[in-house]
Parts: structure tokens; C-alpha cells; sequence
């Protein structure tokens, strides 16, 4: 197995078949992440030729000492945050993701039990249209990314205090949604407790 380090630099330094090996194993989380942004495949898939032609050009300025997974991130969130600020613009071109029709009763643990990835992500992506490019890209990148503030605030080029606090602001848009347009996906507990539960 080729060590990841020489693979990088060999495609820096112009080698078409190290750069595709590069494309392949990172083309599928480049994707996904661009798809959490945008919420539309084409777009996603735009996005991520993007991304790799971008990386195509500036490759030969990565500085070995950086985390290429982190500087890879930096530039497909943000190649996606702009896709998403244009689809913003033009709400015609951006329906809503439908209702998912069939959504199941929720007994037992906890108000995702039934849920297949799916519905998860059609509800998603109609309460996501509620955030903030940037509020979307923090949550998306800690919540389904598993980054932490360091990681997230390295990635966007902002400070650790601002994704904590785009992710506090996320979460409550979000808990809204949630109570108003999918009540029976809430704990027991803030369904009961009425419109003041936001901490």
C-alpha cells in the first residue's frame, strides 16, 4: 500500500495517476459533504468536480506539514457554501425536499427509531433551508462530519467561539423546525414542554 504522504506529493508534483488515486479515495466524502450543503445531487456532484479541479491546479502549493484532509474540506465547503448562497438567490430553482409520506409511529427509544437515512435526510434538508450558509456548513461539518470546534473553525477560516456559537444557533433553528413541522420526532419531554424549551 502506497504511503499516503508520497502519493500527495507525487500528485503535486503533476502525476495524473497518483492525483486519480487521490480522487478515488476521497471523491465519495467529497460528495457527501458538498450534499449536506446544498441538498441537491446535481449540485453535489458539481460541486465535487469542482473541488477536484481546484485541487488539480493548487496541489502544487500544499504544504506537506498541513493536513491535507482538513485543506481538501476548506475547499469543497467552501466551493459548496457559494453553490448554496446562489441557489439562495434563486428560490425558484430550489424546491422544497417533499414531506416524507410515510413517515412511522415512534415507539420505543427515541424519536429517530424507524427512520431510515432517507426520511432523515428529507427532513434535513427542509428544516436546513432555515440556516445561515455558515450555520449549515458548522452543523453539517459537526454533526455529520464529527469534527470538533478546532477542526470546523481551521476549515471555514473563523474562530472556534463563532462555530460554537453558529452551531448553538443551528441547533435551536433546527429544534423549531422540528417542533412545528415534525412534533412526533421530538423527545417526550420538549413535546410537552410547549414554545420555551431552547436550552
Amino acid at each position: 500500500m502506497i504511503d499516503e504522504a508520497r502519493l500527495i506529493a507525487q500528485a503535486a508534483r503533476g502525476d495524473r495517476d497518483a492525483f486519480e488515486q487521490l480522487v478515488r479515495s476521497r471523491q465519495q466524502r467529497v460528495y457527501w459533504t458538498a450534499y449536506q450543503v446544498v441538498g441537491n445531487e446535481d449540485d453535489a456532484r458539481d460541486i465535487a468536480q469542482q473541488v477536484f479541479i481546484r485541487l488539480w491546479r493548487v496541489l502544487p502549493r500544499y504544504r506537506g506539514g498541513r493536513r491535507f484532509d482538513a485543506w481538501l474540506r476548506r475547499i469543497t465547503m467552501n466551493l459548496a457554501i457559494d453553490a448554496y448562497r446562489r441557489r439562495q438567490a434563486r428560490p425558484d430553482a430550489a424546491p422544497l425536499p417533499p414531506r416524507p409520506s410515510s413517515l412511522p409511529s415512534v415507539a420505543g427509544t427515541g424519536p429517530a427509531e424507524g427512520l431510515d437515512r432517507r426520511e432523515v435526510q428529507a427532513i434535513f434538508l427542509r428544516l436546513a433551508r432555515r440556516l445561515s450558509p455558515q450555520q449549515r456548513a458548522v452543523f453539517v461539518l459537526k454533526e455529520m462530519n464529527g469534527l470538533d470546534s478546532d477542526e470546523i473553525a481551521a476549515a471555514l477560516e473563523i474562530t472556534p467561539s463563532t462555530v460554537r456559537n453558529h452551531l448553538h444557533q443551528a441547533r435551536k433553528i433546527l429544534r423549531r423546525g422540528l417542533a412545528a413541522l415534525y412534533p412526533e420526532y421530538l423527545p417526550a419531554r420538549s413535546r410537552g414542554g410547549g414554545a420555551g424549551g431552547d436550552a
